[in-house]
């Protein structure tokens, strides 16, 4: 599923991809797609916090500006996130609904149905289009995927969370 089409508004890389989904937001940038990439904050464990490890805002932040993207061009949308759902919440919050807008959504391959489900779930009725943009993986993609534990991995994870979306957040 690959929509990116004219330019946009906002590049919105979502979170659990931080080895390719900041470098795609990061192209996407750098060809002009949108003036502003969007990230988020997530929640803290004891490895953030004793300076171990970064978190993914910190993380996804780096990988853009190491990437061309400057500082200025990076917002973090308010509001800890835990899963697709809290980021298209998020994102819908901290935009103004009313407004046109266009989004292109950063996500893995199999995970863009559900994704702009979401997404236009969270923008129903507002003049929000929704775009995505597949950040592929390095070692598998959707013609090779049963062939790498990883892939199986995603792919099963995916077929498992669409249906529980569908039932969960229907209404």
């Amino acid at each position: 599923m690959d929509t990116v089409g004219p330019p946009a508004d906002y590049i919105v890389p979502l979170g659990g991809g931080a080895e390719d989904r900041p470098f795609v937001a990061a192209a996407l940038y750098k060809q002009q797609v949108a003036p502003t990439v969007l990230i988020f904050e997530y929640g803290t464990n004891d490895a953030i916090r004793m300076g171990l490890t970064p978190s993914g805002t910190e993380l996804y932040r780096r990988v853009l500006e190491l990437e061309g993207v400057p500082s200025s061009a990076i917002r973090v949308v308010p509001g800890k996130v835990r899963d697709t759902r809290d980021e298209a919440l998020a994102v819908r919050h901290a935009l103004t609904p009313q407004r046109p807008a266009k989004l292109v959504v950063v996500t893995s391959p199999e995970h863009t149905r559900r994704a702009l489900w979401a997404f236009r779930k969270a923008f129903a009725g507002t003049q929000v289009d929704i775009r995505m943009a597949p950040a592929r993986h390095l070692r598998f993609d959707e013609t090779n995927w049963w062939r790498h534990d990883e892939g199986v991995l995603a792919y099963l994870h995916e077929y498992l969370k669409l249906p529980y979306y569908w039932a969960r957040y229907a209404f």
